[in-house]
């Protein structure tokens, strides 16, 4: 089933609720430190720079109260044929207005007529579903120090990044500011190379608690399961995340001492479409994709 992305109308049209106590704008670089504070009340683990960089690659809806406060977030990262959706917040002193879905609406505006891609948690769900968000995918939030990883399997062709590989992973999803990001702040990398062509890589880069492993990309689930352990091999004694995309088996990533401590639902709207010549077995991040 597809459903056709809002009308440019219906997208722009006031608010449910206007007040005179509150201003929706851009989201800026000045808003960072706020955003930051907001996602702390709910327990997230973003550091401020990871805002600012999401904030780099995407653009942001801001929500400011009459007093100069930031209430509300909302970014939106446009990659092509596709936006994703994320970093939704609006301060709990302004629940219950609808302003959740009015900052939805404007965040959809900004994608356009691309398929949008989000991640729920249970409570968002019920929204999104309303918006006309169908659920494509079950995400698993593993995390924990590595203690120690299996080793990986002797794939051919799977070696660390090097800095020649930089256009051929860019290539990947070269419509992607956010993917662009990722892969030149990556500290880390690996790649499945055969014949010359890329056909695997997950990169790892400082993130929230410690360090994010994705995107994991492949052509099978052998091979990103590979990748990832080629990482962890180097990781031992840090605090590694990984968002998996439909995970199966994960006795390998328990056995390291990463365990799924959140399951989160991938949403889309619009037609389906690919995103790119390889298959995502995990994410950048939540709200990037």
């Amino acid at each position: 089933m597809t459903h056709s992305p809002l009308t440019s109308a219906s997208a722009s049209a006031p608010a449910r609720f206007e007040r005179e106590d509150l201003t929706w704008r851009p989201m800026t670089a000045n808003d960072l430190e706020a955003a930051h504070r907001l996602s702390l009340k709910l327990g997230w683990p973003h550091r401020i720079g990871d805002w600012r960089q999401m904030l780099e690659v995407g653009e942001g809806v801001a929500l400011e109260s009459i007093d100069g406060e930031l209430v509300g977030t909302g970014l939106c990262f446009n990659q092509g044929a596709v936006a994703t959706l994320g970093l939704v917040v609006v301060s709990d002193e302004w629940q219950g207005l609808g302003l959740g879905r009015e900052m939805m609406v404007r965040l959809m505006a900004l994608a356009g007529a691309r398929t949008l891609l989000l991640v729920a948690t249970a409570a968002g769900r019920p929204l999104y579903q309303k918006l006309g968000f169908e659920a494509s995918n079950r995400i698993c939030q593993y995390q924990g120090i590595v203690t120690v990883a299996p080793p990986a399997p002797p794939l051919p062709g799977l070696r660390a990044m090097q800095a020649s590989d930089q256009a051929a992973l860019l290539a990947l999803s070269p419509d992607s500011p956010a993917h662009a990001a990722v892969a030149q702040s990556a500290t880390h990398g690996v790649v499945i190379e055969k014949a010359g062509v890329i056909e695997g890589v997950a990169l790892k880069r400082t993130y929230g608690r410690g360090a994010q492993i994705g995107p994991i990309l492949a052509r099978s689930a052998e091979q990103a399961q590979a990748l990832v352990l080629a990482l962890l091999a180097e990781s031992e004694g840090e605090f590694i995340r990984i968002d998996l995309v439909d995970p199966d088996d994960d006795s390998w990533l328990t056995a390291s001492g990463l365990n799924c401590v959140d399951e989160v639902t991938r949403m889309y709207y619009g037609e389906s479409v690919e995103e790119g010549p390889l298959t995502r077995f995990g994410l950048i991040s939540q709200a990037m994709g």
